[in-house]
């Protein structure tokens, strides 16, 4: 009886587990929130006090590599130009507190990863599907074209860059379980080639180039030399011609919004020259705090013309320049420190699908604060407390 009791305990966390990934691609956050409640509630019964404490002493270096970012918001709220401010972004960063915390006092399973992705990818296609068909009932009535960019995400009501960022992990999952699994390899392909044409609809640049890298990564690994080359010319020739695309190229005309009608280059050359010029400005050392007032970047912004970003206080659209506003280089190191420690761990562990995702969020960050906000941060948290907990004995070996 106890036996049975114990797996179906351990049945419901990974169910619960399941839940945060599965809320993740839906509309808004609150589903998502509520799915890390209900895991953090039945975690605090799951297992015996003594052992989670057991657990987290055997775990603690990687507990506190996992969870820099919520430690970094924490220090940058005590010397924050503005304490409202400082005090939602490290509520939004708690992800990285509870992740760390909980998967470092249980026990995972070595496939734990490959379920989660699993789930992800299910509700991300149901997610996709919904919105697609809602479009496709608006332009077959003659309502509008909603299949591009912006007009898409108001059916998706997630961000673009977001909902791709998820999109490209679910795919790489699709591309390495297409090498792995046997009895999917079709679907695993058929849902690949699905996204591209997601992808297409999405038009975010930086989509293309991270799931060309995270691509080529996979091949590499899990191809012999001569399918290695027909794999990589194959995926760069398709991945140049999707981002030469009408939709594609629609994103580098001038800006409607922008009084001088700047075209993307150009007002992202000023948006990350006023950002450059705010962090001399905060102090390169220890920034101006989680949060910080931003009114001298918001000024930058007015003083180059760039309008929308002045009017919708556009953030750094960089993770690593979004670190140095906020915590300064000793806020950044450490950053840099975690992710250097995650693909490490990756090529240590011959992870292939590990290391192929970890570059795609390297690379999403030097387009995108992704941290900013919550589909980002429990995307990334979720995934890179997996990938280390989930093997953490290997890790340990080694």
């Amino acid at each position: 009886m106890t036996a049975s009791k114990n797996i179906l305990k351990q049945q419901v966390f990974y169910w619960l587990l399941a839940m945060v990934a599965i809320t993740l691609p839906f509309p808004g956050d609150s589903l998502n929130s509520q799915a890390i409640i209900l895991l953090v509630v039945y975690w605090l019964f799951y297992n015996p006090l003594r052992e989670k404490i057991q657990l987290l002493k055997e775990n603690k270096v990687l507990f506190l590599l996992l969870s820099i970012p919520f430690w970094l918001a924490v220090i940058g709220l005590t010397y924050s130009t503005d304490f409202g401010g400082a005090m939602r972004g490290v509520e939004l960063r708690i992800p990285f507190l509870v992740f760390p915390l909980i998967l470092s006092t249980v026990k995972l399973a070595f496939e734990t990863t490959r379920y989660a992705l699993r789930q992800l990818l299910w509700a991300t296609l149901a997610a996709t599907i919904f919105a697609i068909i809602k479009v496709g009932y608006f332009k077959i009535n003659g309502l509008g074209d909603y299949f591009y960019y912006d007009k898409f995400s108001e059916f998706l009501e997630k961000h673009t860059t977001y909902f791709s960022l998820i999109a490209v992990t679910c795919m790489l999952y699709c591309l390495n379980e297409f090498f792995q699994s046997k009895r999917k390899k079709y679907f695993s392909l058929a849902v690949y080639v699905f996204f591209i044409f997601v992808l297409y609809i999405l038009s975010v640049r930086i989509s293309i180039v991270a799931l060309l890298i995270g691509t080529v990564i996979l091949l590499l690994y899990r191809l012999t030399l001569k399918y290695k080359i027909i794999g990589i010319v194959t995926i760069v020739l398709l991945a140049g011609s999707i981002y030469f695309t009408p939709n594609f190229q629609k994103r580098f005309e001038p800006s409607a919004t922008e009084n001088l009608k700047i075209d993307d280059i150009e007002f992202r050359r000023l948006h990350w020259k006023s950002v450059l010029e705010t962090i001399s400005y905060n102090g390169i050392f220890i920034g101006n705090g989680t949060r910080g007032n931003r009114d001298y970047l918001y000024s930058r912004y007015q003083e180059f013309g760039i309008t929308s970003a002045h009017e919708e206080a556009y953030n750094a659209h960089n993770q690593y320049l979004e670190i140095l506003m906020e915590q300064g280089v000793l806020g950044l190191l450490p950053f840099l420190l975690l992710l250097f420690f995650l693909i490490r761990s990756a090529i240590k562990s011959k992870d292939a699908l590990g290391i192929s995702i970890l570059a795609v969020f390297v690379l999403y960050m030097l387009t995108e604060s992704i941290l900013e906000r919550q589909s980002g941060i429990v995307l990334f948290s979720y995934l890179t407390t997996l990938f280390i907990m989930s093997k953490v004995d290997s890790l340990k070996e080694g």
